[in-house]
């Protein structure tokens, strides 16, 4: 095991490192400090397994040490050496995560015990990690970082882009290839460093600007395909100043990284943190009408227009779940349990899916092209159910005028108009029209106005006419009238009714 000490009374280190014989131990003392700033560059460079640290040094105190080395998650364990008047801030430092302390004149049995106590800690949790060695070393280098002159720091997270075939060999064969690749690339631009955090690839640039960091990162993305034969993405995190800013930093790169599920879908390789990754403004209502195409394309059997629906409807899925798979599986399911609504209201037979079990199957898939594909099918599966059912012709005219009613509610429908759409004798489509519905051709009119008035009534702040102009309502009497009808209140009492049940629950 190795160890450090620091102590600004050379005697006092002098004196540790002949009151105890270190090597039978089986301990190397590595470093002697007589500050607090030499003793933490000198447990970043050397990554000690413990540090006997004064308590009050000059530049940094101990307990400034030990802070800093937790807010960086080392491994170095730290037994502090205090004078009398230190006492109380020494067993303080105990909260801090300090392993004992030990007061001066330091006692060889106390100093034993101390360090004993402490090894067999290590030695107890390398035994319980014995059997989960990592591909591989797992260790944010700040010993050479530190080595860098003082600058500023960028960290970047690196991620290949694997096929959904490549086994976990291949992926580990890969990876060690780029770590190497980045390796020999850095050093030989000297620009930064490249190390592994929990399995993850690492780069600390120095520096550089952000634009100067994207231009060397296009170079690297591009040299790094020739050599691994893999596409990479990074994500380039916020400008630093400070060593200990860098595991803060890089967990906000690990935050991006759930927009690597929409790879196929990003417009660069490079993602920036704080910087929006899809340029396209979305609103939820754009989502809402490819949805609602897609799902007018299945039940009209506009089979040729299937594929080019879809894609926009996925392609507004993306965008819409900004990074998260979760959301994206949600819009997925949310499309496939309307358009079994659709056909239930159409008298049609449906698929019946479990949407838990569809939920849970969603959250499997690794990719937005997976999860895309896997969707696709499930759609494509309503359009053959359709055609396999519209084998009668009235159920085929019925649907295509529902179809018509619910894209064109807000023009001036009549019966004639609908009768004329399929080619139908108008006084014998009033009665086709009930058989097959079950209401009267103006009543369901009404209805489907109204659904879309009752939308944009708590979904807008529309004024009561403007709602009456959206919905096909030649005037706002009209509307009102055929509002207070169906719903037994007026409009504006209605919105506000809904509106103050919603705030209480």
């Amino acid at each position: 095991m190795k160890m450090i000490l620091a102590d600004d009374e050379p005697i006092i280190t002098r004196g540790i490192r002949k009151l105890v014989d270190w090597e039978s131990m089986g301990i190397e003392v590595a470093g002697c400090y007589e500050d607090g700033k030499s003793a933490w560059e000198g447990i970043l460079r050397l990554n000690p397994d413990l540090a006997l640290l004064d308590i009050s040094m000059p530049d940094m105190t101990g307990i400034d040490i030990l802070k800093e080395c937790k807010s960086l998650n080392l491994n170095t364990s730290i037994i502090f050496i205090s004078g009398f008047q230190d006492f109380e801030y020494a067993k303080a430092a105990l909260h801090y995560g300090a392993e004992d302390y030990l007061l001066k004149p330091v006692l060889k049995e106390e100093l034993l015990n101390a360090v004993t106590k402490c090894m067999n800690k290590k030695k107890q949790n390398i035994f319980m990690e014995a059997n989960e060695i990592p591909a591989q070393p797992d260790h944010m280098d700040f010993g050479r970082i530190i080595e860098l002159e003082t600058t500023h720091y960028r960290p970047v997270l690196v991620e290949i882009l694997f096929s959904e075939k490549e086994d976990k060999q291949m992926k580990r064969l890969t990876q060690f290839s780029l770590i190497s690749f980045f390796e020999d690339y850095l050093s030989n631009q000297k620009t930064g460093i490249c190390f592994v955090r929990k399995g993850k690839i690492v780069i600390i640039l120095k520096g550089i600007s952000a634009n100067e960091a994207k231009g060397q990162l296009e170079e690297i993305i591009n040299a790094a395909k020739e050599a691994v034969r893999h596409d990479i993405v990074m994500i380039m995190g916020e400008q630093i100043d400070e060593v200990r800013q860098i595991p803060a930093a890089y967990e906000r790169c690990l935050e991006m990284e759930e927009y690597l599920f929409f790879n196929d879908y990003l417009k660069s390789r490079i993602l920036k943190v704080g910087e929006s990754v899809f340029s396209y403004p979305m609103e939820e209502s754009k989502l809402r009408d490819a949805r609602e195409k897609l799902i007018h394309g299945i039940v009209a059997q506009e089979t040729e227009g299937f594929e080019q629906l879809y894609q926009w409807f996925i392609q507004m899925v993306c965008f819409m779940a900004e990074g998260k798979k979760e959301d994206a599986c949600f819009y997925f399911c949310t499309a496939v349990r309307m358009l079994e609504e659709r056909f239930f209201e159409l008298n049609l037979e449906g698929c019946k899916p479990d949407m838990k079990a569809l939920l849970e199957e969603s959250r499997k898939c690794e990719s937005f092209n997976q999860l895309s594909r896997h969707f696709k099918s499930i759609f494509a599966g309503y359009l053959n159910k359709i055609q396999q059912t519209m084998t009668n012709q009235e159920k085929k005219s019925i649907i295509h005028v529902k179809e018509y009613i619910e894209k064109h509610y807000k023009e001036d429908l009549n019966l004639q108009i609908l009768a004329e759409e399929i080619h139908m004798n108008p006084y014998y489509f009033s009665a086709f029209f009930k058989k097959h519905t079950g209401e009267n051709f103006k009543t369901y009119v009404n209805k489907v106005r109204m659904q879309h008035a009752i939308s944009l009534l708590l979904g807008t702040d529309m004024k009561t006419y403007e709602i009456a102009e959206a919905t096909g309502y030649k005037d706002p009497r009209t509307f009102t009238d055929a509002f207070c009808k169906i719903y037994q209140d007026t409009p504006n009492s209605y919105r506000k009714r809904v509106i103050a049940e919603g705030r209480k629950q």
